[in-house]
């Protein structure tokens, strides 16, 4: 037997996490988090929250305002579909329960975060519990709980803290509809994708081709499942694109700002990294230009003028691709890098790519295909306009997940070494 068959079958039998390791986890994750959320307050004025960005309160606000979802720059411009729905509206919620951009809404909505990633914590162990081993899970789990570049997450007034755990909670979700594809079980699937989609619309290719790969492993045991399942995706998503299609007589599946990003990643000057100098948050000649044309017209006019200068400068466009995708996944998307997000990029990077042909090797070819499929889609977008660092935590899980595995059985093979020279020499 070879070291790497003894080890993958040392780590086969599996047990679930003591209760004292778990403690540990989430108790550390907590604390930590407790205690960046304490020296934001206590460093910042307590309407910091919403000072950058401000899209998201802006339009909870206007939601609270009989508005819509509207005017995301500060000034009336009327309808929009910059951001998606989904966020904004559980900001207008407890906007409305303890005030529009108060002290009270700040703590509600950071512990909010705190929460999902504490749940985020918990999807990353549960997987790789199922899918590999207690250790795994452990190391995993602990990796997420104290890497110093997450402390911080949910001070983001953002979505991050959501989607981070999207993709995982997907995984997991699609790995149980599996063991039983249920017609019940495809619907309840096909919902949560679509209440997924509508927080992060990028997320949405990703979770079609899990759902794919769910309807392909799954074949000859429920006909009419997956067919219900992207139904209800479809039903409970459609929603927003048809009110897209109502304010602006134009097809918007997903979000209009596209046209936008590609031309803040492709145009004279770019560097590939996030410019918000040309947003019409912070622009007045930008914001005009959005205010006059209106918003279709104007990002459909942004997008001319990126793919016509991609197609005068395709050299520059391939090289730039190549940077981002490097960026991407080394953790230096954002203009000024910290050097823990460099070290969790590149940790997480190269232990879970390694993870993931060790996955195949050791005879989990479909859980390798599972998690490969979003690895692959998700970052498309980044690579062909900006690739901040949190963007990479949507699929941050997963990697972890990955890395951690590697991490064990890499282990696991050392310990078979070192102890195979006293076993010969005792016999």
């Amino acid at each position: 037997m070879s070291i790497a068959t003894q080890a993958h079958t040392q780590t086969a039998v599996s047990v679930p996490p003591s209760r004292r390791a778990l403690f540990a986890i989430y108790g550390a994750a907590l604390l930590i988090r407790l205690l960046a959320m304490w020296s934001t307050i206590t460093s910042h004025p307590h309407n910091w929250l919403f000072s950058h960005p401000w899209e998201m309160g802006l339009l909870a606000s206007s939601l609270l305002h009989h508005q819509g979802y509207s005017s995301p720059f500060g000034v009336p411009t009327g309808p929009t579909a910059f951001i998606a729905p989904g966020y904004p509206t559980i900001i207008a919620g407890i906007f409305a329960l303890f005030g529009i951009g108060t002290f009270a809404s700040a703590i509600v909505i950071m512990s909010m975060h705190i929460a999902f990633s504490l749940l985020t914590i918990w999807l990353i162990m549960h997987l790789a519990q199922t899918v590999f081993d207690q250790r795994t899970a452990i190391l995993a789990g602990a990796f997420w709980a104290v890497s110093l570049p997450l402390a911080f997450i949910p001070e983001i007034f953002w979505e991050t803290s959501f989607s981070a755990a999207c993709i995982i909670g997907a995984i997991i979700l699609a790995l149980r509809v599996r063991k039983s594809p249920t017609v019940k079980a495809w619907i309840g699937l096909g919902a949560c994708c679509a209440l997924m989609a509508l927080i992060n619309p990028a997320l949405l290719f990703s979770l079609l081709a899990i759902l794919g790969w769910l309807a392909w492993r799954t074949r000859g045991h429920s006909r009419t499942g997956p067919f219900f399942g992207l139904l209800t995706l479809l039903l409970v998503f459609s929603p927003w694109p048809i009110r897209n299609a109502y304010r602006f007589h134009a097809f918007i599946p997903l979000r209009s700002t596209v046209g936008f990003e590609m031309w803040m990643g492709n145009r004279p000057g770019a560097t590939g990294r996030l410019d918000e100098s040309i947003f019409p948050m912070f622009n007045k000649q930008e914001l005009a230009s959005y205010m006059e044309q209106g918003e279709v017209a104007y990002i459909r006019g942004k997008s001319d003028l990126a793919w016509s200068y991609i197609r005068s400068n395709p050299g520059w466009f391939i090289q730039m691709t190549a940077r981002r995708f490097v960026r991407f996944w080394i953790g230096t998307g954002n203009k000024d890098t910290s050097p823990t997000f460099l070290a969790h990029a590149i940790l997480t990077t190269c232990f879970g790519f390694a993870g993931l042909v060790l996955a195949w090797q050791r005879g989990k070819r479909s859980f390798a295909v599972l998690v490969l499929l979003p690895i692959m889609l998700f970052p498309i977008p980044y690579y062909i306009t900006h690739a901040e660092f949190r963007y990479r935590l949507n699929i941050d899980p997963v990697m972890t997940v990955l890395a951690a595995y590697c991490v064990t059985q890499l282990a696991a093979s050392l310990t078979i070494r070192q102890r195979a020279p006293h076993r010969a020499a005792t016999t």
